[in-house]
Formats: C-alpha cells, sequence, structure tokens
C-alpha cells in the first residue's frame, strides 16, 4: 500500500490536487492522509491580546476550524470519487506547514506528497516562494506540484531534465519510473548544452547509466544546443507539451538554476505541467 500525503488549506488549489492525486492513483492502493496545519499568531495580531485565555480561545477556533474544514472535504471526497482501493485519515496538525509535513512524513512512512499550487505553473509558483519550495531538499520523498486548474489526464509523455552530473540508480528513479508503467508513459530525457558543446567523459559515463537503468521504458533522449537553460526547459516542455516534468532537487543544480527569479519571470502563464520533484539524497 502506498501512503500519500495531500496537504490542504481548504482552498480551491488544495482541493485541485486532491482530485488529481485520485485520479492519478485509481488504480493502485493508497492510504491518502489529509492533513491540514495550523500556526498561532502572535499577539500582534490580536491587536495586543496576550492573556492564557484569550490565546485558549484563539486555538480552540483554530482547532474547530481544521477539523470541520477536513470533515468537508472528507465528506466532499466520499460523494464525489467512490474507489475501494482508496482508504483516508484526516489529521489537524499544530505545527508550522514545514514542520507538519516533517512529522507526518516520518510518522506515516509517506510515499509522495501531492500538492497544489498558486502560481501560473509549478515552475513559476516554486520561484516566487511557495510551501512547495520550502520542502525541496527537505523531505526525502517525491513531491508532485499540481499548477492551479490543471485537470487530470492521462500522463503521455514524462520530460526530465538532467545535467548528467548524478549517479542515477533504479532506487532514485522508482518513481519516475512507476508513473511511467502505470501511465505507459514515454520518457523524454533532455540535456541543455548552454555553455559547452560536448559532454565530458564522466557525463558519458552517467548517460550510459541512465540509459541502462531505463532501459525496460520507452525512452526518448535530446540535446538542445545553442540555448540557455531557462529558455530550453520552457521550450522543450511547451512544443512536446508535456504532461509532467521531472525534475532532481540537488544543491547548485540544474533545479536551482532555474528556479529563480528571470525564469518565473519568462515563462509562459499557460505553462501548467505538473511537476515531479525527487530528492537527489534518494540516489
Amino acid at each position: 500500500m502506498k501512503n500519500i500525503l495531500l496537504p490542504t488549506d481548504f482552498s480551491e488549489n488544495a482541493w485541485n490536487a486532491v482530485e488529481y492525486a485520485l485520479q492519478l492513483l485509481k488504480d493502485e492502493t493508497c492510504k491518502f492522509y489529509i492533513i491540514h496545519s495550523f500556526d498561532q499568531p502572535d499577539s500582534r495580531s490580536y491587536m495586543g491580546v496576550t492573556s492564557a485565555m484569550a490565546k485558549e480561545s484563539i486555538y480552540n477556533a483554530q482547532v474547530e476550524y481544521s477539523k470541520q474544514g477536513l470533515r468537508d472535504v472528507l465528506d466532499k471526497i466520499k460523494s464525489t470519487y467512490s474507489n475501494t482501493n482508496h482508504t483516508f485519515k484526516c489529521v489537524s496538525i499544530y505545527k508550522t506547514f514545514p514542520e507538519a509535513i516533517k512529522k507526518m512524513v516520518a510518522d506515516f512512512n509517506i510515499d509522495c506528497i501531492v500538492m497544489g499550487t498558486k502560481g501560473a505553473g509549478a515552475i513559476k509558483e516554486i520561484t516566487v516562494g511557495s510551501n512547495t519550495a520550502g520542502l525541496i531538499g527537505m523531505v526525502n520523498c517525491p513531491i508532485i506540484a499540481i499548477p492551479k486548474h490543471t485537470q487530470f489526464k492521462r500522463i503521455k509523455e514524462i520530460g526530465i531534465s538532467t545535467d548528467y552530473d548524478i549517479e542515477f540508480t533504479t532506487k532514485g528513479l522508482q518513481p519516475l519510473m512507476d508513473l511511467a508503467k502505470a501511465n505507459e508513459s514515454l520518457i523524454s530525457v533532455f540535456h541543455i548544452m548552454d555553455r559547452v558543446k560536448k559532454l565530458t567523459s564522466q557525463q558519458e559515463d552517467k548517460a550510459q547509466i541512465l540509459k541502462t537503468v531505463l532501459k525496460d521504458h520507452a525512452t526518448s533522449y535530446f540535446t538542445l544546443t545553442d540555448i540557455g537553460v531557462i529558455t530550453g526547459v520552457r521550450a522543450f516542455v511547451q512544443s512536446r507539451n508535456l504532461d509532467l516534468l521531472c525534475v532532481i532537487a540537488q544543491e547548485q543544480d540544474f533545479l536551482k538554476r532555474i528556479l529563480n527569479q528571470s525564469y518565473s519571470k519568462t515563462i509562459s502563464s499557460k505553462s501548467n505541467v505538473p511537476l515531479l520533484i525527487l530528492n537527489v539524497k534518494n540516489f
């Protein structure tokens, strides 16, 4: 059984991510953990209210709001989707969002986090400082970021960007391969040469390892030349009409290079591809 974490703030974006996850994993046996976290603001938010009684009252109101919201989400799921493969647990937790996610991942052996974003696209939202961005590198499990208004459709093609600078392993790429197998997806690997014109011997070795890991999957390989990383990613996503973009999070890597302010200014508002983020620590 897969354990899937679905954070919610009861917004339309969060519900959209819930629906995406339920449809993406409709044929999988899953336990979904629907979590709402809340953290009591400091007294300045309440015009100087500092008494213990006032704080307790505020806390109790937050608890009730959280629990009622989770009940509403669960009722909506049950009235909209009927799937014997899926079970649900709602968790209301009094912690900051990052702390709550870390605790849930550790306590319930979470396999994947699926969450909504508020920007025009998953990549753009991360660049402007979403909750998703704060989780990159903090949790070991994969994160699937679902852009606003993105409706689920069968994942026909998954793009994975790489600079061939990491040691690819079956374990590290398993989430990608599982999704590709379940959806009979084409995996399109693309490398952007923005500064140099040929791979080093070390990069060539790692490219061969990647081909070995992905040998049982339908895979295409692309090299983009004479184009910057930022423009190249955008062009590849849009020209291939990708259904999912996979990136690998590590320090000072490809992901860091594309998740910057200039990229957020140039990416098309129509680029609403979901983003699968893998943690390099799992490779």
